[in-house]
């Protein structure tokens, strides 16, 4: 039995469509189920105890509400397989999932000095987050948000001194921009920020963007994409460490998951329990289904 766990809300409401879609595929290929809104479970693991037939789950949502997710459950009590399924604006972290398909995924612990919260695609400190704090203020997202937001961003951010320790070795930045510490490949709608990147390992892959003329920090945004921005070694440097501490001078916002914290000035990123989370494949479904039956 599967247990279809979905968020009207995301995706500004348009992610009805997608959850209808999988229940028309679960209801062709015979496959039970249960339905329902993150709304109206107030505590899944009380769910899951109350309802023992449930093998599975479905988690359907982008990067908030899979951030929200890791953040509000008990993992660690889930005995069921959870399966995510792409179903909102941001999707960033299943793009790197559909890549290894499945695996035993690092959950991140993120300390600022506001709060502490887990994330499990990436977190950032800088311009990265101010981009993301006016898309999550904007009521008409489309394809062209980001865009959008992030020159509207970019246009306001100071530069900021910065220091990031990555496993003890301090390097020391003037004018940074944003230091992104990832699991997963992709920010910012498919942005890929660090190629290299693996959940499934224990080290992050770290980005720093600094010194970057403010005339070319546009064009520097538009080479994530292609990953061709670890190749300008002058503005960029990307590392590879697991206990990450980034002290700034002046507070700025903070993302984990595309969710923000404002007035931020220290975080320290650190690894937490792995969990293991499986890409949505609808034959892959049908296949282990009829091998129950």
């Amino acid at each position: 039995m599967f247990l279809i766990i979905h968020n009207p809300l995301s995706n500004n409401r348009k992610s009805k469509h997608t959850t209808h879609r999988i229940v028309r595929f679960f209801q062709r290929n015979n496959v039970p189920f249960y339905l329902r809104s993150t709304l109206k479970i107030e505590n899944l693991n009380d769910f899951l105890k109350a309802n023992p037939t449930i093998t599975d789950i479905l988690h359907c949502g982008g990067d908030g509400s899979i951030n929200y997710l890791i953040n509000s459950v008990d993992l660690k009590t889930i005995p069921q397989n959870i399966y995510l399924a792409q179903s909102g604006s941001g999707n960033d972290f299943l793009r790197t999932l559909k890549q290894i398909e499945k695996g035993s995924i690092s959950i991140g612990n993120a300390a600022t000095d506001v709060k502490t919260v887990k994330f499990i695609n990436g977190c950032g400190l800088g311009v990265d987050a101010s981009v993301c704090y006016y898309v999550n203020k904007d009521t008409k997202k489309n394809k062209m948000s980001y865009f959008i937001n992030a020159f509207r961003a970019m246009s306001i951010f100071k530069p900021v001194n910065m220091k990031v320790t990555i496993d003890g070795i301090v390097h020391k930045y003037d004018k940074a921009y944003f230091c992104a510490v990832q699991n997963g490949k992709y920010f910012g709608g498919g942005m890929k920020v660090t190629p290299k990147a693996d959940p499934t390992s224990d080290n992050y892959q770290i980005c720093v963007a600094h010194g970057v003329p403010k005339g070319l920090l546009s064009l520097l945004f538009m080479t994530i994409y292609s990953g061709l921005h670890t190749k300008i070694k002058k503005y960029v440097d990307i590392f590879s460490g697991k206990d990450i501490k980034v002290a700034v001078t002046d507070k700025c916002y903070f993302q984990a998951d595309g969710e923000v914290l404002a007035d931020v000035s220290e975080m320290h990123i650190t690894k937490g329990e792995s969990r293991e989370f499986t890409a949505f494949n609808r034959q892959t479904v049908k296949t282990i289904f009829s091998n129950k039956i």
